[in-house]
């Protein structure tokens, strides 16, 4: 796949989730549910599009520069999600915050998701 073609299917498909999480959003709001949790993952996902969508000519070549940046960013994602542990767990021995299961395992991965991508842009920017 060419790089032009590469960058506009991840914009594409960034505008299509963005359109999704609106809509769920938007939809789980109107029905007084909201913050089932998968609408965290749907935003989460719309983010990982629109930073794929950026870093698909750097990634596309697997040279030493991407291996580095991807390398990098794992290890910097490793310590922020053990950051965001550490604060929830207070949160929820305290009971300021109150979510079942399947919403903090959807809050969790959205976090995991945009803050590894989110690593790849900023170090992308760096190396």
């Amino acid at each position: 796949m060419s790089s032009k073609a590469g960058r506009r299917f991840f914009l594409i498909s960034g505008f299509i989730f963005l359109f999704y999480s609106l809509l769920i959003g938007f939809s789980s709001i109107s029905t007084g549910a909201f913050f089932v949790g998968h609408e965290l993952v749907f935003l989460g996902t719309t983010v990982m599009s629109f930073c794929l969508a950026y870093l698909y000519p750097q990634f596309k070549e697997n040279d030493e520069r991407s291996k580095r940046i991807r390398e990098r960013g794992m290890f910097f994602s490793y310590f922020f999600i053990l950051c965001y542990m550490v604060i929830l767990m207070p949160l929820f021995q305290f009971e300021i915050i109150n979510l079942n299961g399947y919403q903090t395992v959807s809050l969790l991965a959205t976090l995991t998701i945009i803050t590894v991508f989110s690593s790849f842009v900023v170090l992308s920017k760096r190396y």
